[in-house]
């Protein structure tokens, strides 16, 4: 098994901050690490393109959340 790059991990690493930006996840750990692993399984089945990883990891990902994280 080898390690992505560091260009497919910073992929997968913005691909997460927006995600979390957009749901409004910032200091929900839970979340975050399901969108992490979300993102690695996506990378993994050959999802590549930073808009299609994106957009594939907010259509799947059903992560609610919390009233304190909501505007």
């Amino acid at each position: 098994m080898s390690l992505p790059s560091k260009e497919d991990a910073r992929l997968c690493a913005s691909v997460i901050k927006e995600v979390v930006e957009a749901r409004g996840l910032k200091g929900d750990h839970q979340a975050i690490a399901t969108l992490t692993i979300t993102v690695a399984k996506l990378y993994n089945k050959g999802i590549r393109e930073r808009d299609a990883l994106f957009a594939e990891t907010m259509r799947i990902a059903e992560i609610p959340t919390t009233s304190s994280n909501r505007a």
